[in-house]
């Protein structure tokens, strides 16, 4: 079968042909429809990081994905052909409380397997092979944004971890909030703009920033949710002030990170989802002084990465909240669908005001028939 594969930490990557996994007992074998790409495969092609499993020369990159079951093997309960599917992508070490109970994301071991990222295949390829557990079936009509649902499930997380964290502070009984809660996102590419539409959902008032003016297909999208957007390409000023109870940052800059702290309310919180380049030049921070301002106003910061099964299954619940209340709007996230062949300029860099481009592998990518 054809593969996009990697050599970390060599960079590149290249289109080859690469033994297809066979299907064994209690397996499902699935043609992989889209993959959509985003600034971990940046990274992995560029050989920042990356891992080839046990044994292997390459690594398949790839974990943003859409497939549909070709065949099930013996023993299989809930699968048949021709049923769409999402996979996860974590997989725990099998050894710590976490992943011995399906919560992998929280691995204390730091010895858990990613596919397409580190220690295991990804689903740049015709078919991959899995085992029912981190698979997640897709309702057909949400077929056209379901290659959404892994970075959607990267949101649901940091947007359920924050907001345990603003609960804190509640409930105040007889009390009424004292003004609607607010947020805001840091970043418009898939992440960010995700996380717009969960927390606007979720019945917060909503702006969020980035670098371009009102013309961008994110601005537009966010105007249509009812979200504000703001360009700070000349800095936090254009906020006017303003502070937030949630902020997710969606963007890995660290010197931004520093910036939002100071935009967070009394008891808020900031949630960091961006992976900075630990290489990157030291900042001068003023360290007391933040710090003093994040104990004295009950703040807190933290950090979230990846997504175990629950929130999958959050994010499917809320692709469809979305497509009711806004028809037609999670699918303008995805920019463009490029062929695989076109694979070399489409990791070769971020394209300027697109969101999400994805990757299709199958011909007509998830509106091929089934077979």
């Amino acid at each position: 079968m054809r593969a996009i594969v990697v050599h970390p930490p060599k960079p590149g990557a290249e289109l080859s042909d690469v033994p297809a996994p066979p299907v064994g007992p209690g397996e499902v074998g699935v043609q992989v429809l889209e993959c959509g790409v985003c600034g971990t495969d940046h990274d992995i092609v560029g050989g920042k990081y990356g891992r080839p499993p046990a044994g292997s020369p390459y690594l398949i990159l790839g974990h943003e994905n859409l497939g549909r079951v070709r065949s099930v093997g013996p023993g299989v309960i809930g699968f048949a052909p021709g049923d769409l599917v999402v996979a996860t992508v974590r997989r725990g070490c099998g050894r710590c409380r976490f992943c011995r109970t399906n919560r992998s994301d929280f691995c204390e071991t730091g010895l858990f397997t990613e596919r397409g990222i580190g220690g295991a295949h990804g689903y740049m390829a015709e078919e991959y092979v899995d085992v029912p557990e981190y698979l997640i079936r897709i309702p057909p009509l949400l077929a056209s944004v379901a290659v959404l649902l892994e970075p959607l499930s990267v949101v649901e997380k940091a947007i359920f971890q924050g907001q345990r964290v603003l609960d804190r502070k509640e409930p105040t009984p007889g009390e009424p909030k004292t003004a609607t809660p607010s947020a805001l996102v840091a970043g418009t590419g898939a992440i960010g703009m995700l996380a717009a539409f969960v927390l606007t959902v979720r019945g917060y008032r909503v702006m969020a920033i980035d670098r371009h003016g009102e013309e961008t297909p994110a601005a537009s999208l966010l105007r249509g949710i009812g979200a504000t957007h703001a360009n700070t390409a000349a800095g936090l000023g254009a906020l006017e002030g303003a502070r937030f109870d949630l902020v997710i940052e969606a963007t890995g800059s660290v010197a931004l990170d520093f910036t939002l702290i100071d935009r967070l309310n009394p008891n808020g919180v900031l949630v960091l989802t961006g992976i900075p380049d630990g290489g990157g030049p030291a900042l001068p921070v003023a360290g007391g002084s933040l710090l003093r301002d994040v104990v004295l106003g009950n703040q807190a910061i933290v950090g979230s990465v990846n997504a175990n099964r629950t929130y999958f299954e959050s994010g499917l619940r809320d692709l469809t909240v979305f497509a009711e209340r806004w028809p037609g709007a999670t699918e303008r996230m995805i920019s463009a669908r490029r062929p695989v062949e076109e694979f070399g300029e489409v990791l070769s860099g971020h394209v300027g005001g697109s969101i999400k481009t994805v990757l299709t592998l199958a011909p007509g990518g998830a509106a091929s028939p089934a077979g």
